[in-house]
């Protein structure tokens, strides 16, 4: 194993793993053997810190990894000062910051969108609620021994590439955190960058929006009133997932996980990111090749649904899945 990956949700360890080529998704667990680049979703960013920690440690026991990377929230979510704790022993690069989604890091403090992150709709999270937007404050907060963790401020993509060498210099096992830009400067440096993805043809799908984050919502108000659904794609719940055309567009982690689990938890196979921060995945279910797209609930423009049905029903090429 070259990469091990663990993110708290769903949505962020397919995102991650969109940004390695082969990388597989295991859900909780990793029974894998000979994989370049695994990445474990452990389910974590609504646990106690504690158990959290657990998980994390449970997660890299034994691993041999040459880069171990703990992906963390774009937004300052979850249990990160306690989940970067139970990282092995060294030092630990923390990159935040994600300028394509327009999450800057200046002076250690996260900014969305030029606002400090305490100051948006972040701060209204039903499940975790962001309260604190300079880092290091939040990290010690939250346990971190922060004395062998260097947060990186970061405005712009060169930031997270300097970074990303910065990190690579280190000797093994190299420790990095941050959100999944940070994991795709460092692919490619590692020689492990996705190849150019072929996409699925989607002309039928569910739409399952799980966020309650306002951006989600307008998405999938401009598919409703451009006449979007109806046409093959339709709106639907996790509950029905099992009755869906064999492809699933979900936002929000919690909503990802729980449809997963109607499936079995399969290992998911990302293919790359079709959109910044929407990767495309597919898996096996029942002998059937499933596809799966999935995104955060807070970012994305109100025509991210369109963009999508034009990307994805258009494509006439055969999927090797």
């Amino acid at each position: 194993m070259r990469v091990l990956a663990l993110a708290d949700d769903l949505t962020g360890a397919l995102e991650t793993g969109a940004r390695f080529a082969g990388a597989t998704v295991h859900i909780e667990s990793a029974a894998a053997l000979g994989e370049a680049v695994v990445v474990i979703d452990t389910e974590s960013r609504h646990l106690a810190p504690q158990e959290a920690a657990g998980r994390v440690h449970a997660g890299v026991a034994g691993s041999q990894a040459e880069l171990i990377y703990k992906k963390t929230d774009s937004t300052l979510r979850g249990n990160i000062g306690a989940e970067l704790s139970a990282l092995p022993e060294g030092r630990i690069h923390y990159v935040p910051a994600y300028p394509g989604l327009r999450r800057t890091v200046r002076g250690g403090v996260l900014y969305v969108d030029g606002v400090p992150v305490h100051e948006t709709a972040f701060a209204r999270d039903p499940l975790d609620p962001v309260k604190e937007s300079d880092i290091r404050r939040l990290l010690e907060a939250q346990g971190a021994d922060v004395a062998r963790i260097v947060i990186h401020d970061g405005e712009t993509d060169e930031d997270i590439r300097v970074a990303a060498e910065q990190i690579l210099r280190e000797p093994a096992p190299r420790l990095a955190a941050g959100p999944a830009a940070l994991a795709g400067f460092l692919a490619p440096l590692m020689q492990l960058g996705p190849h150019e993805p072929v996409w699925p043809r989607v002309p039928e799908c569910m739409v399952i929006n799980g966020s309650a984050h306002p951006a989600s919502a307008r998405q999938v108000r401009e598919a409703q009133d451009r006449g979007l659904f109806g046409k093959g794609w339709r709106e639907g719940e996790s509950s029905g997932v099992l009755d869906a055309p064999s492809a699933l567009i979900i936002f929000g982690g919690d909503t990802a996980r729980n449809a997963m689990r109607k499936f079995g938890d399969p290992p998911l196979h990302p293919l790359g990111e079709i959109l910044p921060g929407v990767p495309v995945s597919w898996f096996d279910y029942g002998g059937v090749c499933w596809t799966l797209v999935t995104k955060a609930g807070g970012f994305g423009g109100p025509d991210l649904l369109l963009q999508l049905h034009s990307a994805l029903c258009q494509n006439e090429e055969e999927f090797p899945c």
